[in-house]
């Protein structure tokens, strides 16, 4: 692991990372497309304070473990290598741009290396404001695989990028303190990964027909070294947090607001993507009700949605009047689906048994469950763990019942197959404060119906993971049994494998985050293997058709629902297309209205 030097750029060609791409995902709105980030109708303005309202913290906020509403505040804080862009243009949308970089990368004719160059002129939030090197980069690989909260989808990096399965082996000894992990990764090197100057360079093991699209995720952002002196993801992480983007944390009060303001360090001209035209950011995470936020939104006393979508009672009444401010599009995902604790202790380690499994796949209302999300042409049943937003989707449904609305004497008679004749008792534990609350509702009477007892576990949502979903004590004892999640793709065409791999891939899940239970099959875990290496796009669309299927028969999780998201915006906010990749609007492109 020691330093490299840079390899020679013999054999390179620029290439678009956007080259794979071949799926479609619909954008719209009620009264025709959102105004895209050029806006349809006065031109963009600056000033005034974005004010966003939501149900809870952000659960994961350091980059390498966030999710969605994680990532839209970091559009706003943090600067990435590559993005994928926020546009109504489907085409723009789904192709990959540079951020920092000042281009798309130089990749050898093999597909083994990827060589990028940084902008000049991009800073940290320092004092005094620093400029960000290929080193900061090369850092932010470096901390993924950290001993306290490794990045989620590991299998991105770990046996692809050169070296990196060495790296993370060693750096699973280190102790989880803050001086242990710093003096380990400015210590230690990644074999494939080398930064000279602005220029860095990264060697893969193999061709990988997606690494392009990995670029794009937040949790490669280059990082400063004084990220280091913090663990990873802790509160002191988040309020120390040195911003790279055009705004910086001004105050952060946990469960109860942060609020960003302009940072001065940004550099306008080293960023050609973001435009910052509002003066601040507010964003309220103690508003649990999601009716009261459409309230606050429809009376302009906040502007957008954070982590919540359109309550169904209000829904119906906005498409009746083809409400202008509603916005509705399809996100690719399945949510919510019900994730399985196959390590659970509880009823003689039921949930290990796919007869249980199975029988809750036959026992769900999924009907009912899309009636809470919006009803017919919102929510739709799904029956699978890829959506048609993927290549590889192949529409099937191994567990029908008649309007999908479930079938208890099947469940019942699998479950007295499986010994249990008078049913199980299961700890559900969801996000509280979030349409989840209502889904939760909805799937307790059908589940109980067919034998299956629900104890359910409302939890604020910045504690699901931490005190339960990942926390390994938590899995072990059974603390809880099922939960609602997402599935969603991390791009759109080519991206099954984001789906399938992070929750279901069982080959070293014990440093997993998106396989905290270590949901493992043999058999299952060589198919994915084998459509990940394969570069035929065609071939390997089809070999992730097979792992859809086989996870479905083994009753690996119970998919719920998919379809559209419904948000809301204010009359003052402009620019407000969505970003799909964390369904919200882009908050460096929006602006408001005087």
């Amino acid at each position: 692991m020691k330093a490299s030097t840079p390899p020679s750029r013999a054999g390179a060609t620029r290439v678009a990372l956007g080259l794979l791409i071949a799926g479609t995902l619909a954008l719209t709105a009620c009264s025709g497309p959102a105004e895209g980030t050029g806006g349809t109708g006065d031109a963009p303005v600056k000033g005034g304070t974005l004010r966003v309202a939501g149900g809870s913290d952000i659960g994961g906020f350091d980059p390498i473990v966030t999710r969605s509403t994680g990532m839209f505040t970091h559009r706003a804080l943090t600067r990435q290598l590559y993005l994928l862009p926020t546009s109504d243009d489907k085409a723009v949308a789904q192709k990959p741009i540079a951020d920092l970089a000042k281009d798309l990368p130089e990749v050898s004719d093999d597909g083994t290396e990827y060589r990028l160059t940084l902008r000049d002129g991009a800073q940290w939030d320092t004092e005094p404001a620093r400029g960000i090197t290929a080193a900061d980069a090369a850092r932010g690989f470096k901390r993924l695989c950290n001993p306290v909260r490794p990045g989620g989808s590991l299998d991105n990096y770990i046996g692809v990028i050169k070296g990196m399965a060495e790296y993370c082996d060693a750096f699973a000894k280190v102790a989880p303190e803050a001086a242990a992990i710093k003096q380990f990764v400015e210590g230690n090197e990644i074999s494939g990964v080398v930064a000279d100057g602005q220029d860095l360079v990264i060697t893969l093991d193999r061709p990988s027909n997606d690494f392009g699209y990995v670029l794009t995720q937040v949790a490669v952002a280059p990082m400063p070294v004084e990220a280091l002196e913090y663990l990873p993801d802790s509160p002191e992480f988040r309020e120390n947090y040195v911003a790279s983007g055009p705004y910086r944390i001004a105050s952060y009060v946990p469960d109860q607001k942060m609020t960003l303001e302009r940072n001065p360090a940004w550099v306008a001209k080293s960023d050609p993507y973001r435009k910052a035209y509002v003066d601040g950011i507010e964003i309220s995470m103690n508003n649990t009700d999601p009716g009261r936020v459409q309230r606050l939104i429809e009376s302009g006393e906040a502007d957008s949605y954070f982590d919540q979508s359109v309550p169904t009672a209000d829904l119906q009444r906005l498409m009746a009047v083809k409400d202008p401010q509603l916005v509705q599009f399809e996100d690719g995902a399945i949510n919510p689906f019900l994730m399985l604790n196959v390590k659970s202790p509880n009823n003689g380690g039921a949930l290990a048994k796919l007869e249980v499994r199975q029988a809750i796949n036959y026992a769900v209302n999924k009907a009912a469950v899309a009636q809470v999300g919006g009803g017919p042409g919102v929510k739709e049943p799904h029956h699978q763990l890829l959506s048609a937003a993927v290549d590889g989707f192949e529409p099937f449904n191994l567990y029908k019942t008649e309007g999908d609305e479930g079938d208890p004497a099947k469940a019942k008679e699998l479950l007295a197959a499986a010994g249990y004749p008078d049913g199980i008792d299961l700890n559900f534990v969801y996000a509280s404060g979030s349409r989840y609350d209502a889904y939760a509702q909805a799937l307790e009477p059908d589940l109980r119906a067919a034998g299956i007892r629900l104890n359910l576990m409302p939890t604020p949502g910045a504690n699901v993971d931490g005190q339960f979903v990942l926390n390994r004590d938590a899995i072990a004892k059974g603390s809880w049994d099922v939960t609602l999640k997402a599935i969603s793709p991390k791009w759109i065409g080519n991206g099954a494998r984001t789906m399938l791999m992070p929750g279901f891939y069982g080959v070293d899940c014990e440093n997993s985050t998106t396989n905290p239970t270590c949901y493992s099959d043999p058999e299952i875990n060589a198919l994915m293997e084998k459509a990940t290496a394969e570069q035929d796009a065609k071939k390997a669309a089809a070999l992730w058709a097979e792992v859809d299927r086989a996870l479905m028969e083994d009753a690996a999780a119970v998919p719920l629902i998919s379809g559209k998201i419904s948000l809301y915006h204010s009359a003052r906010l402009r620019g407000g297309a969505i970003n799909i990749g964390f369904n919200n609007i882009e908050p460096g492109l929006v602006w408001l209205e005087k």
